[in-house]
């Protein structure tokens, strides 16, 4: 039987980027009595996703403000300037190598994404466990969501991507490798990229 340790599968959030579609910064936005990202952190923490590394750039110490008592650490993208979301993942990548945690893989999460149910994430997290050297990626009417469950054996790939790559491109190079888990709910393929969404999904309890 193997431990816990064994079964480990971490969370990586992107959530370094300005805002600037939303106008307002994303992350520290109220959801509920959470924050946003707090929120993110949340849902992954009860899913069993462990460790959680959240990848800040843009007002970095806000966010590492709002998560000091959250089960996350914060880890600086250094490329968060001029970076796309694949350099968040990248430096999330890069941060759990270096801990050197025996680990499954991780589920590279959206830092715009608190309406995902904690139990479609723990779905995800149990097709990793049983399927540990497939991509396991959410799945609602055909279309593929987030967040994404990339295996250890393909993390030097994903840092291998160049600056004008994207996740997709590896995802298209192992298709054959993809294990999709089917959602009865829409919440994997939305994020939140304007102030307009946000107020449509934001729940009725949240408090400005």
């Amino acid at each position: 039987m193997p431990n816990q340790t064994s079964l480990a599968v971490a969370g990586v959030v992107a959530a370094a980027g300005r805002s600037q579609r939303m106008g307002r910064f994303k992350p520290l936005l109220p959801w509920g009595q959470r924050t946003i990202i707090a929120t993110v952190i949340h849902n992954l923490a009860q899913a069993g996703t462990a460790p959680i590394l959240c990848v800040v750039g843009h007002r970095a110490q806000e966010i590492q403000a709002a998560l000091v008592e959250s089960p996350a650490r914060t880890v600086l993208n250094p490329a968060h300037a001029t970076g796309e979301v694949l350099s968040s993942y990248q430096a999330g990548v890069r941060a759990l190598l270096a801990e050197g945690t025996p680990l499954l893989g991780t589920l590279l999460a959206l830092g715009d994404q608190p309406h995902i149910p904690w139990s479609v994430i723990q779905a995800l997290v149990a097709q990793a466990r049983s399927t540990p050297r497939r991509i396991v990626v959410p799945s609602h009417n055909r279309r593929r969501g987030h967040p994404i469950f990339l295996p250890r054996s393909l993390w030097d790939e994903l840092l291998a991507l160049g600056p004008d790559a994207t996740l997709r491109d590896l995802l298209h190079r192992h298709a054959e490798q993809i294990r999709y888990v089917t959602v009865a709910t829409d919440a994997v393929l939305r994020d939140l990229d304007t102030f307009e969404e946000y107020q449509a999904l934001c729940p009725p309890s949240t408090t400005s």
